[in-house]
């Protein structure tokens, strides 16, 4: 039986994480803010991440022929990293170049990712590597990411998307400030549990630019800084304030934003097929076709079963507070 380094509890799957590449395993703890639990068996869900030199990884973890591929494309971490994505029914493998390679067996419920070299920042390693492993193995047990912030209000979750500048992130550390805890600023997990939607996060982790600190995060008290790069700053927000973060709360409504630049907010009802546009496609990006279509059901029968809102996010932070907790109260 293989020893693992963490074993987490991942929304009632355990994840094991094992391996010998030190820049992703010292800090995970750190880095993921889930249970950590002991258990007598093999786990759920389980990654491997290990060190190799660049020409080890064809040998230890081949890519499959060119009829498999998927794209082509370039990744933008601390500098730009070629990569290239396969799949099959059950499988699926991201190549990038001078930084390693990732296989994915949905199946198996298990990853494995050979690392090499320090050309990417730690924090990018353990977004394209535990992070990537972890959101697409929950997908196959039925727990789906959106691309969505996420705050709970008297106890229910109130979910934000919309168009990159919509301000899900702006939305979501209002709420903080007024004392509901936010789950994430950009990636929610959502999932059914005895019929109801549960939204949750794995890591208290955000990302912030400059403006965004002296304007919500100006208390040094107020969190712990993880990392800075390139003026972005990662931070764990639970770690001084408690009330700041909440690891899963029931999920009752999803909004879409749309800023106006006038003061008030209004609130109005909209068609869940709508919504759809502010979730897609980045939210289904980069998984099997099969695991695709799945994911894609799970959404549009979940914003069919959801309250669906139309926010158009004015300027008063005070009136837009107000109105999101009258909605709350009428869900």
């Amino acid at each position: 039986m293989k020893k693992y380094f963490h074993t987490f509890d991942a929304f009632g799957r355990s994840f094991g994480i094992t391996g010998n590449w030190p820049d992703c395993l010292n800090d995970i703890i750190a880095w993921y803010a889930l249970p950590q639990i002991k258990i007598s068996g093999e786990p759920d869900l389980s990654l491997q991440i290990s060190g190799a030199k660049i020409e080890e990884i064809d040998h230890r973890l081949p890519l499959p022929s060119e009829n498999y591929m998927l794209r082509k494309g370039v990744m933008l971490a601390n500098e730009n990293f070629d990569y290239t994505s396969y799949a099959d029914n059950e499988r699926q493998w991201i190549d990038y170049g001078r930084v390693g390679r990732i296989m994915i067996d949905y199946a198996k419920g298990s990853a494995i990712a050979l690392m090499c070299g320090s050309a990417m920042y730690p924090t990018y390693q353990k977004i394209l590597f535990p992070d990537y492993a972890l959101d697409k193995l929950l997908t196959s047990r039925g727990i789906f990411s959106l691309h969505a912030s996420c705050a709970a209000v008297c106890g229910k979750g109130i979910a934000f998307t919309g168009d990159s500048g919509a301000g899900k992130s702006t939305a979501a550390f209002i709420l903080m400030q007024k004392g509901m805890p936010i789950l994430t600023d950009e990636k929610l997990y959502v999932f059914k549990t005895d019929g109801e939607y549960q939204a949750g996060a794995v890591s208290d982790i955000i990302k912030v630019n400059d403006d965004s600190v002296k304007r919500f995060f100006a208390n040094p008290d107020a969190y712990q800084e993880y990392d800075v790069i390139s003026g972005e700053h990662y931070l764990k927000i639970s770690g001084a304030q408690s009330s700041a973060w909440q690891k899963q709360t029931p999920l009752k409504a999803l909004c879409l934003l749309e800023q106006t630049g006038v003061p008030q907010t209004q609130i109005t009802s909209v068609s869940p097929t709508k919504l759809a546009g502010g979730l897609f496609p980045v939210t289904i990006t980069g998984t099997t076709r099969r695991y695709k279509a799945v994911k894609f059901d799970f959404i549009m029968e979940m914003i069919n079963n959801i309250e669906c809102r139309l926010v158009k996010f004015g300027t008063d932070m005070d009136d837009f507070v107000e109105k999101i907790k009258d909605l709350t109260k009428r869900l």
